[in-house]
């Protein structure tokens, strides 16, 4: 069977979930449909037909058989019970999957039949008996008449699930008690992490456990009567009814004396060679940017024997695939050897300040960084309620030291993790009447220095407009910016314009989400008595927008934009973006867990051009901030911002009726 139907540009790549019957004559399978939901399948080997057992309303994954040859499970996304976000415009389906069980023969009990009488407790209990006692030993069928209305619901809660496998009388399968964005690319394969709980379901005693510790995966045997788990860096064995029983991943395996050997030479090869094949089988142009790409392999394979190292090969790659001139194209890790660098427990501390030379010969703190008003949580060394410092003040000694210029002042901040310095401070240029006080170096200063920057960016863009600009930074797109955003949004939605700056965007995929909310008009006013009108829906805005790129905004920040001006939402001020769009899934490892990206996802648009690539999404104002006018402190890009929509909001005021009569009745 072959499909070419994806069912998302972010997880779903090749048929991943498929099981072979206990008597290898049929394969179940999932395929994408349509509707980006997916069926699942029996293939039949002597009739070579596959049947559809499920429809494509709800989305079924992880088929399994049973390898006493009673069902076949899987994962069912069915269960739409939503939770409702606090501010009244955001829901999330938390816990959508059930686990089904499809019964492959007719005319039986269905599971979990509570009997009504003695005479059908003894009725069924015999029928739970194990079924050679009935049977032929290995007899396995069939019945596909009628087998889509034998698919029931296990008897365990919805939730989110992962990995089902079917053992012996009994299914297993993963969770997680939330859903985040790293599980969006391991629907169907662990990711390596210890985050997973197992969960075991005995068909006979109708009962469910869950192993006591988290585990990274696990796999059974080929009969399906044992287990092997890791946890963390253990690998522990035992039988699926012990660990049913006592809710323990088993015995763990002595993994000291596990040795493997290794020719670099011929690993490199392979490599070498796997890279290639990803490049010509996933790259998103066949065409492969018009090379040659059987000859260039063989242009740069002859370079393999001059390789000393493994950085040696993922240099030589990333050359070979550089001449494809594209975005992604991603070329990492992999096994360097057992080398490792000393721990050198020593680190530069920052007091959090912005030092300036001065011609007394001492420096002075021009820049305090702290928390500030939209991040109290961040902590400054020398902001606290204990520490009279101030911008202006003049730092006279560290740990008693008297430090003048040009010394370097951070010769004199080597620490350790944790270990407190002693720095002096005066309002004047001398030792006399200075204040000492002992504090805890930061080991980086870059949120507090950032966070400051967004809090200038808002007072300047509040005085300047009169209070009727707000104001946000969004620095990649992921779920953790998603919420960045909302932060802001929840803020400013009710302003009369809205600078969101992307500049410098790191790329990530969920600009969507950010242009869900931008594009959400009011299309009425909720009138309660004696109240002011709102606004409705309550997640709308009537303001006006303007967007800020730079040529460090890439990838779906580019798309952002993109997104942002194809929906005519507002104004785009500053420079060519990166010119990054072609993306990527489905990331190879190489045999030494090195990682291979293709650049695989490619996005066009309604004219029938390609978006962004090797260009980048053009402003609609081409402002770019000069040296001279960094040097000077001047932003110019947000300058033109604020005119432009103080311009926009003065003439084109976003006006709703008057609230209208009282009907009469």
């Amino acid at each position: 069977d072959s499909s070419n139907q994806l069912k998302n540009d972010e997880f779903y790549w090749e048929i991943s979930d498929y099981s072979w019957s206990p008597d290898s004559k049929w394969i179940a399978y999932s395929f994408v449909q349509p509707n980006r939901n997916s069926k699942i399948f029996l293939y039949s080997l002597d009739s070579g037909k596959s049947t559809p057992v499920t429809d494509e309303f709800y989305d079924n994954l992880n088929p399994s058989f049973d390898a006493n040859g009673d069902y076949l499970y899987f994962l069912s996304y069915r269960h739409f019970s939503a939770r409702m976000d606090v501010f009244e415009d955001n829901h999330v389906i938390p816990n959508p999957v059930q686990v089904m069980a499809m019964q492959l023969k007719a005319g039986q009990k269905p599971p979990f039949f509570k009997p009504a009488d003695e005479a059908e407790k003894k009725e069924t209990k015999e029928s739970k008996a194990p079924k050679e006692a009935k049977e032929p030993k290995g007899l396995f069928r069939i019945d596909l008449d009628g087998i889509r209305d034998r698919a029931f619901v296990l008897p365990v809660s919805a939730g989110n699930y992962f990995f089902l496998k079917a053992g012996k009388g009994c299914v297993t399968w993963a969770s997680r008690e939330d859903f985040g964005e790293n599980e969006y690319e391991q629907i169907f394969t662990p990711g390596g992490r210890r985050v997973w709980d197992v969960h075991i379901f005995d068909m006979a005693d109708e009962k469910e456990i869950v192993i006591d510790k988290k585990i990274n995966d696990w796999r059974l045997s080929a009969n399906r009567e044992q287990m092997i788990v890791q946890s963390g860096t253990d690998y522990c064995v035992g039988t699926v009814d012990k660990a049913f029983s006592s809710k323990s991943t088993g015995e763990a395996l002595d993994l000291d004396r596990m040795i493997y050997r290794v020719v670099p030479r011929e690993e490199w090869a392979q490599i070498f060679n796997d890279a290639w094949r990803w490049y010509r089988d996933f790259f998103y142009d066949p065409g492969m940017h018009g090379r040659d790409w059987k000859k260039m392999g063989e242009s740069y394979r002859a370079y393999l024997p001059q390789l000393t190292s493994r950085q040696d090969l993922n240099w030589l790659l990333s050359q070979m695939v550089g001449e494809l001139c594209v975005s992604h194209t991603y070329i990492s890790g992999g096994d360097g050897g057992p080398q490792k660098s000393p721990d050198n427990p020593v680190n530069t501390g920052y007091l959090g300040a912005e030092l300036e030379a001065t011609p007394s010969g001492f420096y002075r703190l021009k820049t305090i960084f702290g928390p500030t008003e939209y991040a109290r949580e961040l902590e400054g060394p020398l902001v606290r309620p204990d520490i009279a410092a101030k911008e202006g003040d003049y730092l006279i000694a560290i740990d008693g030291k008297e430090i003048r210029t040009p010394a370097n002042p951070y010769a004199h901040l080597q620490v350790i993790r944790g270990q407190k310095v002693s720095v002096t401070i005066n309002d004047k240029p001398a030792a006399a009447g200075a204040r000492t006080y002992v504090v805890e170096t930061v080991v980086s200063e870059y949120d507090l220095r950032y966070q400051r920057w967004i809090a200038d960016n808002i007072k300047k863009i509040a005085e300047a407009s009169g209070g009727e600009i707000g104001y946000m930074h969004i620095t990649a797109m992921s779920s953790d910016n998603t919420a960045q955003f909302d932060k802001y949004w929840r803020a400013f939605k009710y302003k009369k314009g809205i600078i969101v700056d992307v500049r410098g965007n790191g790329g990530g995929w969920t600009e969507y989400f950010l242009v869900d909310k931008l594009e959400r008009e009011m299309v009425a006013k909720n009138c309660l008595k004696n109240m002011v009108p709102f606004e409705y829906p309550p997640g709308a805005s009537s303001a006006h927008y303007a967007v800020l790129t730079n040529e460090y905004n890439g990838s779906d920040g580019e798309a952002f934009v993109e997104h942002f001006k194809a929906r005519e939402l507002g104004t785009v001020i500053g420079v060519p973006s990166w010119g990054g769009l072609v993306g990527i899934l489905n990331g190879q490892t190489t045999i030494d867990n090195g990682t291979v990206h293709q650049s695989n996802n490619s996005f066009y648009g309604a004219a029938g051009n390609w978006l962004i690539e090797n260009h980048g999404a053009d402003p609609d104002i081409l402002v770019e901030n000069d040296p001279a006018s960094a040097m000077a402190g001047r932003d110019k890009q947000l300058d033109t911002a604020i005119e432009v929509l103080m311009k926009q909001i003065k003439e084109q005021p976003a006006v709703f009726p008057e609230k209208p009569p009282y009907p009469k009745r």
